[in-house]
């Protein structure tokens, strides 16, 4: 199963259509977090479920949500989760065989917000799920020790892959089939030394053997 999360971020539509088209399975359950609705309608999506607090949205905008016939899960605004942390939550519970979970309309203005939906991707590691972040222009994920991720550069979503050290250290981190290859490296961080790296051969690795790294795949 494909899990999508609508949260209330920006939304390029076109680029959602098409991603939802492209990565949809036979069975497939939509989420939308609060005005993340709103961008459901825009991209032609019925969402199975409806979750927040709904602060952001209008009475006229909670009642479209209460006629839409999806599950309504509200949220007492005084929590200590988002509501794309709880969507997160709803769909490790709901749903016992997901091959993905993709976030979209995680990223936008909102830094904090961009920020939080990072750190969601480790939430997913815990629960041994893939949790992906994505928009126009970012897909974003994170390894925990010991994995190993294949990239196929004819099949790259964007031409430049960064990696980062997350909540400390990274050791062992190997980048095979790179223009700036890495050999059991350690990765500390408050540099930029492994920002827009590019794949030269059909098939590229990344592997750590501690800690978490975080993979941005990007294009301009």
């Amino acid at each position: 199963m494909i899990v999508f999360i609508i949260a209330g971020g920006k939304l390029n539509p076109e680029f959602a259509k098409g991603f939802i088209a492209d990565h949809s399975f036979d069975k497939t359950l939509f989420i939308a977090c609060d005005s993340g609705f709103e961008s459901c309608q825009l991209i032609g999506v019925s969402p199975d479920i409806v979750v927040g607090d709904f602060d952001s949205v209008s009475d006229e905008g909670f009642s479209s949500i209460e006629k839409s016939g999806a599950e309504i899960v509200k949220l007492n605004p005084i929590k200590d989760d988002t509501d794309t942390e709880a969507a997160l939550l709803i769909a490790f519970k709901r749903t016992k065989d997901i091959d993905e979970i993709y976030i979209l309309g995680g990223t936008g203005a909102r830094i904090d917000h961009t920020l939080g939906n990072i750190n969601l991707l480790g939430l997913g590691l815990k629960h041994d799920r893939d949790v992906i972040l994505v928009d126009e222009r970012n897909y974003i994920l994170m390894l925990a020790p010991g994995w190993t991720l294949e990239l196929e550069k004819g099949n790259q979503f964007g031409k430049y892959i960064s990696v980062f050290p997350y909540a400390g250290f990274a050791d062992g981190v190997t980048m095979k089939g790179f223009k700036y290859p890495l050999h059991r490296a350690t990765l500390g961080g408050f540099n930029t030394l492994t920002v827009s790296n590019e794949i030269v051969d059909d098939f590229a690795t990344i592997h750590v053997d501690e800690g978490y790294l975080i993979v941005c795949e990007s294009r301009d």
